[in-house]
């Protein structure tokens, strides 16, 4: 399915992204985390659909997308 997730939920808007999930990149939104961690590396708390749910998820800047 190749439609745009609008938002994370209806009161926190995302930016629209793929997100690498089982080797494949899904359309979905993203929030990024307001400073990089510890580790060095930009976290956002992505939504996307995998295998027809929604699923949400924190994930590094390394399985994202900008779109």
């Amino acid at each position: 399915m190749s439609r745009h997730l609008s938002s994370v939920d209806g009161d926190n808007p995302g930016k629209p992204c793929l997100v690498l999930s089982d080797g494949e990149w899904q359309h979905g939104t993203l929030t990024w985390e307001p400073a990089k961690r510890a580790d060095g590396l930009w976290w956002a708390a992505v939504t996307y659909l995998r295998d027809g749910q929604l699923v949400t998820e924190v994930r590094s800047q390394h399985d994202v997308r900008a779109q």
